[in-house]
């Protein structure tokens, strides 16, 4: 049920951006430090570094995107920091209460284009693989479905930085694994597999 539950409001809500973000009584704004985001909203649920490189401890990558749970009641916010500032502050839907590993069980079919890795890694856990495909640059285009960039219209105007991966899971025996193209924290493309092994 929990499952289902965030799998609907991967798809119910869009990205959308803000400028700002509340922690309590205090605002985090666009161009704010790290240090600042931290000291002022705590370590987020998520931190996902768009980065091949390993960091040393307390480093922050040239890209990375935080994401804030702060429970069903409140939106779940993501938030994109480039040089340890903040660039883009967004929502992703109503936050959940984190199941437990043990307790992620997911199917293929609850697999969505558009769904974020922090949904992703919560419904499903960690895949069998994950590879970085590539990083580089790509043509903007504007956020239609699931507030996810890339499903517009190409367009000849500005480019925008885009990190690749490639995760794959394994249904067990008797289903195809699914083999899914991440660009930028969101789910981009599902293909199926060989079958899978079992777990």
């Amino acid at each position: 049920m929990l499952l289902l539950a965030l799998c609907a409001t991967a798809t119910a809500a869009p990205v959308q951006a803000s400028d700002t973000m509340r922690c309590g009584s205090r605002l985090v704004s666009v161009e704010a430090r790290a240090a600042e985001l931290l000291a002022i909203c705590g370590e987020p649920a998520y931190r996902d570094v768009w980065s091949a490189q390993a960091l040393a401890p307390g480093a922050i990558a040239e890209q990375e995107e935080w994401t804030y749970n702060f429970g069903p009641q409140q939106l779940l916010r993501v938030v994109r920091l480039r040089n340890a500032r903040v660039v883009d502050i967004a929502s992703d839907g109503y936050g959940f209460a984190e199941p437990e590993e043990s307790r992620r069980r997911c199917s293929p079919d609850q697999l969505i284009e558009g769904m974020s890795k922090y949904r992703l890694l919560m419904a499903c856990g960690a895949p069998l693989t994950r590879t970085l495909a590539q990083q580089g640059l790509q043509p903007y285009r504007p956020r239609y479905r699931n507030g996810y960039p890339g499903n517009g219209p190409r367009l000849d105007g500005p480019y925008v930085e885009v990190f690749r991966e490639e995760w794959v899971y394994d249904f067990g025996p008797n289903v195809f694994m699914r083999v899914l193209s991440l660009e930028n924290g969101r789910v981009r493309d599902i293909q199926n597999g060989d079958r899978g092994r079992g777990r």
